[in-house]
């Protein structure tokens, strides 16, 4: 069973998020235009060894957001909310695209609240992304753009699409500086290039690096019994 709770951030936004197990602390953050049913099949595997917090990061799902623009920085400060609402000293991360962006710079920003970080596809720079799926990126947000003119949703959901364009704001040294052991882990056919993956690995200094053939960037939703077990196997050895 799961607990449904909010969060009231300053700025008057709300941050949703429920709550399944007990345990180590483990937040589970989605992808860009997602939200925290992306990791239905996980749920289950993890809450017999964790406190799974699975989050609606703002303005996706079941969460608001009051800004005109967004950023991981801005996250990762509901983030840290939810940790004191919780009374949550230390967390295990676990992050899925621009979850994963959001949980790097969560532990750049908040080092002494992370324990061990998950990091499936994520990339700190645009380029780190495969061209067509850049090129696509670009193709969805010219048809929000044009449908923002006439449809509130549309208009409100401009500035998540924009963090596909940015940068993260860390640097390689800002990599270096992470403590937390971390699991970098990528599909062989994901949308994020493996070089790319490599470096985010190489850069962490605690890092190991782990690529699975036959999976692309949907890799925790086509195979959960893999992801699951990759997943558990890193968090259960380093708890």
């Amino acid at each position: 069973m799961s607990e449904k709770r909010i969060a009231r951030m300053s700025d008057g936004s709300e941050i949703y998020y429920e709550k399944y197990g007990s345990g180590p602390a483990l937040f589970l953050l989605h992808g860009n235009g997602g939200s925290g049913r992306y990791f239905s099949k996980q749920i289950n595997s993890f809450s017999k060894h964790f406190n799974v917090y699975v989050v609606d990061s703002r303005g996706h799902g079941r969460s608001t957001n009051t800004q005109k623009e967004t950023s991981f920085q801005i996250m990762a400060h509901d983030l840290a909310t939810i940790m004191e609402q919780e009374k949550i000293v230390c967390a295990d991360l676990l992050g899925f695209s621009d979850g994963a962006n959001l949980a790097m710079v969560f532990a750049h920003l908040y080092p002494e609240k992370v324990d061990h970080l998950v990091l499936n596809a994520g990339n700190t720079i645009p380029s780190g992304v495969r061209f067509i799926p850049h090129v696509l990126s670009y193709l969805q947000y010219g048809i929000v753009w044009v449908g923002a003119f006439v449809d509130k949703g549309m208009r409100n959901f401009l500035p998540i699409l924009r963090l596909l364009f940015r940068d993260i704001g860390l640097s390689t040294e800002n990599l270096n500086s992470i403590k937390a052991p971390t699991l970098v882990i990528v599909g062989k056919h994901d949308s994020i290039k493996t070089r790319h993956s490599m470096y985010l690995a190489r850069a962490i200094p605690n890092a190991s690096f782990a690529i699975v053939s036959g999976q692309g960037h949907m890799f925790a939703r086509r195979n959960p019994k893999r992801f699951n077990q990759e997943v558990l196997q890193f968090l259960l050895e380093k708890e």
